[in-house]
């Protein structure tokens, strides 16, 4: 193979890793308008069917149908339409067709003319590429401040 041939791979290779990368960033970045607008539609079509989403917020929802109906849910609804969620910064690091990223989330709500931070923790993401496409196939989210939140941090890959 010749040089230029393998500077060529090699930029074809990069091009891809960033091409996925962006790609996990905007799947966990459409989290935020999915759940704040009431789709859990949209919501639950970002992770597998088996995939598990465990929150210290409540008990861990399974598959997109959990999470779903957790957008749907009485307690989610009672929030609509004052919250604002909001992802990273994160750290993503991608194996072929796994990846993970680790960082924060924020929840902001409105009550009457201010905005407050409701929430603020660390998350674990971790992916897989189903038919050409990256899938959310578990998600944990602890409260920082926690234990479970720094056990989070502290292996970000």
């Amino acid at each position: 193979m010749s040089e230029l041939e393998q500077r060529l791979e090699a930029l074809e290779r990069r091009v891809r890793e960033l091409g996925d990368e962006l790609e996990l960033r905007n799947l966990m970045n459409r989290y935020g308008p999915a759940v704040d607008s009431g789709s859990g539609e949209a919501a639950g079509a970002l992770y597998t069917d088996e995939c598990i989403y465990d929150s210290d917020g409540g008990p861990p929802m399974f598959g997109a149908k959990g999470v779903r109906d957790m957008v749907h849910g009485e307690n989610h609804q009672a929030m609509m339409p004052n919250t604002a969620h909001a992802m990273g910064p994160s750290i993503v690091s991608i194996d072929g067709d796994r990846a993970v990223a680790t960082g924060y989330s924020r929840v902001y709500r409105r009550e009457g003319d201010e905005f407050r931070l409701w929430r603020l923790s660390a998350n674990r993401w971790e992916f897989e590429r189903r038919d050409g496409g990256w899938v959310i196939s578990r998600r944990v989210n602890r409260l920082v401040g926690t234990d479970g939140a720094q056990e989070l941090l502290k292996n970000p890959d």
